[in-house]
């Protein structure tokens, strides 16, 4: 490591990736390595910046070389389709039920039921983003517009722009909108700031992509606002503003401070000097639909969640060893009330590079 000539620490390692370099470094895949090494050299102004190349590329191919037979994992599977109609039918059902239920009630079963349902169709909408329902690239937006029924939030079409830069430009300043702005790692300080970061994360993790590369809305985005905007007419006229109100708070608890919104911050804030993506293995991945396999999912994006698990069985020697979350509620404490760990934590790379080339 070294200081750059802005004066930031830099880093021109490769990361960890095999289980023989994880091995090296002294990491396990115990809970508690996630934690006990996260004291470690770092800037705190500012992320970690290497000089490496994308580790799911390098992994991907390497899997690949070894594997061919992973491939068969490879498409679409329909039934996230009915996966996603079943959940906002019940979605619904729990509008009905508890919009007319007493303060307490209302606000209890939003947080513990309807935010759940509510982050299931996120899980999901995340996979018609990648295409991997349909063949069809149009029925696969067209379904991720229908998820937002069971969130009165119009954000399907938005997110998979978004979110393909996050793949593409992994960890590249001012290009992946995953990345936190500089605000938030000036300001985003202490445990009081840290956790109503958490507090408001829906606004930070939908309004930051705006602010860093904007987009020219498109029309499969207007029709997403126009499709919310009717249904939630339709469920404030017909079910009532407490209706609609029970919904649009189950869809904002499930991405504020709630376990299954830690995955926001576990997936590639550096827990572990040079790690930057991170598994969460535990019962939740049966909420979240597999999010928790997020390094195989950078590794291979083209394989929907009900196959990730998959992955890890095929190729063990590339994952057994690496790092791992297990408890997401202990990650969002530690995330609040840890100094070690915060905006600054993440890794960043300077230049992005096609086949060996520098664009």
């Amino acid at each position: 490591m070294f200081l750059n000539k802005q004066g930031l620490l830099e880093d021109t390692n490769q990361p960890e990736l095999l289980k023989e370099q994880v091995q090296k470094n002294g990491h396990t895949s115990t809970k508690d390595s996630i934690f006990s090494n996260t004291k470690f050299e770092k800037n705190m102004t500012y992320f970690h910046i290497m000089g490496h190349d994308e580790p799911h590329a390098i992994r991907r191919r390497q899997i690949l070389e070894k594997h061919p037979e992973i491939k068969i994992l490879f498409g679409p599977d329909l039934m996230s389709a009915w996966l996603g109609v079943g959940i906002v039918l019940a979605q619904f059902w729990c509008i009905n039920f508890f919009a007319t239920t007493n303060w307490l009630w209302y606000l209890v079963s939003s947080y513990c039921i309807g935010a759940v349902l509510s982050h299931a169709l996120h899980a999901l909408m995340h996979d018609f983003t990648h295409y991997l329902c349909f063949e069809s690239v149009q029925y696969n937006k067209l379904m991720a517009i229908f998820l937002n029924f069971g969130q009165g939030v119009p954000s399907a079409i938005t997110f998979g722009r978004y979110h393909s830069d996050h793949h593409t430009f992994m960890n590249l300043p001012d290009l992946d909108p995953d990345l936190p702005s500089q605000w938030e790692v000036d300001h985003v300080k202490g445990p009081l700031r840290k956790f109503l970061f958490m507090l408001f994360l829906p606004l930070f993790y939908s309004l930051r992509p705006m602010f860093i590369r904007p987009l020219i809305p498109n029309k499969y985005e207007i029709l997403n606002l126009v499709s919310i905007i009717v249904s939630n007419t339709l469920i404030y006229r017909y079910m009532g503003p407490s209706a609609l109100g029970w919904l649009i708070l189950s869809t904002y608890f499930g991405l504020s401070v709630h376990p299954l919104a830690a995955h926001l911050i576990t997936e590639h804030y550096e827990f572990i000097n040079r790690l930057e993506t991170y598994n969460y293995l535990g019962i939740a991945n049966f909420l979240i639909l597999n999010l928790g396999y997020h390094t195989e999912h950078h590794d291979f994006p083209n394989i929907p969640w009900s196959r990730l698990p998959l992955v890890k069985k095929i190729a063990p020697e590339f994952y057994d060893s690496l790092p791992y979350h297990t408890n997401y509620t202990l990650a969002i404490l530690a995330y609040i009330f840890y100094g070690y760990i915060g905006p600054f934590s993440r890794i960043v790379r300077k230049e992005l590079k096609y086949n060996g080339k520098t664009k």
